[in-house]
């Protein structure tokens, strides 16, 4: 991000880039991570099914919510790290020596 500011980028630009990429992580995360997530509790259910009576039950609303969430947080995690872009010198960034 900091070349891009060096280049010329508006801080807004550098911020809804930030944000966009955060929410295209998200929806790669959702749709990986939530079937292999009813596998994963599908799994575990089938090898405990000795021991419990459990039955796995995942409706629209178990869907809705958990995607819902999961984008509320990444957006919310987006606008901080956008808002945080702001103040950061990034001139100084590129020429710290680490």
């Amino acid at each position: 991000m900091a070349t891009l500011k060096v280049v010329g980028f508006k801080d807004s630009r550098i911020g809804r880039l930030l944000i966009s990429q955060n929410m295209w992580m998200t929806v790669i995360g959702i749709l990986i991570g939530i079937p292999a997530g009813a596998g994963v509790l599908q799994y575990l259910l089938t090898a405990l099914a000795s021991e419990y009576e459990l039955k796995l039950v995942l409706g629209p609303a178990t869907w809705l919510v958990s995607i819902l969430l999961t984008f509320g947080v990444s957006l919310a995690v987006g606008l901080m790290i956008s808002r945080k872009n702001r103040s950061i010198d990034m001139v100084e960034a590129l020429k710290t020596e680490e």
